[in-house]
């Protein structure tokens, strides 16, 4: 007889005393070992927190690279304990688990099956060394899932300031702007006044006919036959209006693009994002703007470093060419993260995922250590020069995730969000078809 799938309070708990014993090792580890357990942008971090706790600028403390609001977070760290950002970071390993939990459930996936599920976040050893090591990279995962599940909910205000906090502490969530946008559709019904106040900015614009909709009902798409119909005509059937109806399409469809919904997430979001760095410029002027994000456009990392990019930044280091290149890696990293966003936007999640592991792929900067440790602790520690084995290693490893993002793109059954009538469709039970399946049947 199968034993019962534990619950998910049962798997919380059990992930939480996971990681305060590892918390209490990571002390032991600090304390008795050559290699520390703790993570050095944690060390980082904590000094930063001990600059602006006593009025002094964060970024005093050479390769701090984040927003004081982290800086700030972590001031408990110097009068309270050193361990107090770590426990942070695991609190929202543990939000991260909640989220997960609540989505499955959203839909249509049972409680039980669901915790199984989400057992494998809350009880991974890899997820639980990163955020006890003192990587805050939690924090930045409970955000962006704390903000997509608000737009699933309904929670409309809450995701667009979820989602621009989430860009100002981190600049890379702003790749998720197109899916997002993308899954605010003609299926999602946001509050009625967000409806009418997009309306109102894109009559002043002279963008569309929005004012004429209630909520939303029928809205984009609605009239693009017509359109269609208009172009043709204008065309005729010579081969040069054949470029000028092509044209005229993608012209159509960016302006039925241009929703109210979509308008008023860009603005609110926005808004978000640049009053908090705008509080932050005031304060920390242009060192703010230089280390938490003009930095990691130019960054190279010739050592600390598993990216298919790092031996030839290593090789040409202080080259002209290699500046370049600090700035052309982003062309084809870009590129790929938009194309996934415009595809599978409106199966959101896949589509997030998705361009994370694209641009973690194409990134020039990829710090896996875990994977070569070898190659790294001689490198790091015993000074060899081990760079061709890593270079090596990293384009195996870059060959490899290729060939894997292949096989998710042909394998995945793509699941729009939401149904016509603009409920969260179940993926697992006995929820609403599909959009697909509803225009195959009609």
């Amino acid at each position: 007889m199968p034993l019962p799938s534990p619950s998910f309070q049962t798997l919380t708990l059990l992930g939480l005393l996971f990681r305060l014993a590892l918390l209490v090792y990571g002390e032991y580890q600090d304390a008795h070992f050559v290699v520390k357990y703790t993570d050095i942008d944690y060390i980082v971090f904590t000094d930063a927190a001990r600059f602006a706790y006593g009025g002094r600028s964060p970024y005093d403390r050479d390769t701090y690279r984040y927003t004081p609001l982290l800086a700030l977070l972590l001031a408990p760290n110097v009068w309270l304990h050193r361990a107090f950002g770590k426990c942070v970071f695991v609190a929202s390993d543990l939000v991260v688990g909640y989220l997960l939990q609540r989505i499955l459930q959203l839909r249509g996936m049972d409680a039980r099956r669901a915790a199984r599920h989400t057992a494998l976040w809350l009880l991974n050893p890899v997820v639980a060394n990163i955020s006890t090591r003192g990587s805050v990279e939690s924090v930045m995962g409970a955000l962006v899932l704390a903000s997509l599940y608000c737009l699933l909910t309904r929670r409309f205000y809450a995701a667009c300031a979820l989602y621009g906090l989430s860009v100002h502490f981190k600049i890379y969530p702003v790749v998720y702007a197109l899916p997002l946008l993308s899954l605010l559709d003609e299926s999602y019904r946001p509050p009625r006044e967000v409806w009418r106040a997009g309306c109102m900015v894109l009559a002043v614009l002279g963008i569309g006919s929005w004012g004429d909709r209630e909520d939303g009902e029928g809205r984009e798409g609605e009239d693009d036959d017509q359109g269609d119909v208009d172009v043709g005509r204008a065309s005729g059937n010579n081969r040069e209006s054949g470029v000028l109806v092509t044209v005229m399409s993608y012209a159509h469809a960016a302006i039925r693009f241009v929703t109210p919904t979509r308008v008023m997430f860009g603005l609110l979001s926005g808004g978000v994002f640049f009053a908090l760095t705008g509080i932050m410029y005031q304060g920390y002027g242009e060192e703010f703007l230089e280390h938490t994000y003009l930095y990691h456009v130019t960054r190279k990392d010739h050592r600390h470093n598993f990216s298919v990019w790092f031996y030839y930044m290593y090789l040409t280091l202080d080259s002209p060419s290699g500046r370049l290149l600090g700035v052309l890696t982003f062309v084809p990293q870009l590129a790929l993260v938009a194309v996934v966003g415009a595809a599978f936007g409106r199966d959101i999640f896949f589509a997030c995922f998705l361009q994370t592991f694209v641009f973690v792929m194409y990134n020039k900067v990829c710090t896996a250590q875990a994977l070569w440790l070898s190659s790294a602790y001689r490198l790091e520690f015993l000074g060899e020069n081990t760079f061709r084995t890593i270079w090596l290693a990293s384009l195996a490893m870059f060959a490899v995730n290729c060939w894997i993002v292949v096989e998710l793109v042909r394998s995945h059954m793509f699941e729009y969000m939401f149904a016509r009538s603009g409920k969260v469709r179940w993926v697992w039970g006995n929820g609403e078809v599909s959009t697909v399946a509803v225009a195959s049947a009609s």
